[in-house]
C-alpha cells in the first residue's frame, strides 16, 4: 500500500471525479485507514458498518457454497454506497448522489481500490 499521505490524496481525487459525498479507506475489520466524510459523521461507525455490510454478504454467499461478493452496492432514495474490496485486507467505500452515474462511479472506485490493494 502506498505513504499514508498518498493515501488521502488519492481519496480526495476520488470523491472529487465521482462527486463524492463521501470516501473512506477502511479495514476489513472496521478500521479507519482514512475518511474523506462530511462534518459531523462518526467515522469509526461508517467504517464498522460498511464492513459488517461486506463480511455479512461474504457470510450468506459462504452459506450458499458461492464466492464472496466482489462489491455491494446499496441504493437509496438520495444515495448510492459503494463497497468493494481493496485487497486482502481493506475496502474502498464511496458514497454518491443517487442521479450519479453508477457504470462510471463504479469505473473510477474500481480503479481506485485497484491502486490502494493492500496485503
Amino acid at each position: 500500500m502506498m505513504a499514508t499521505g498518498n493515501v488521502g490524496s488519492v481519496i480526495k481525487d476520488l470523491k472529487g471525479k465521482i462527486n463524492g459525498v463521501a470516501a473512506a479507506l477502511v479495514s476489513r475489520d472496521g478500521l479507519v485507514l482514512y475518511a474523506d466524510v462530511p462534518a459531523g459523521v462518526y467515522t469509526e461507525t461508517f467504517a464498522i458498518m460498511c464492513a459488517t455490510i461486506l463480511g455479512a454478504a461474504a457470510t450468506a454467499n459462504t452459506e450458499l457454497n458461492r464466492s464472496p461478493p466482489e462489491r455491494i452496492v446499496i441504493e437509496g432514495t438520495d444515495s448510492k454506497t459503494i463497497i468493494v474490496g481493496s485487497g486482502k485486507k481493506a475496502l474502498l467505500v464511496a458514497v454518491v448522489d443517487q442521479s450519479a452515474d453508477a457504470a462510471r462511479t463504479l469505473g473510477e472506485v474500481m480503479k481506485v481500490a485497484e491502486l490502494l490493494k493492500t496485503g
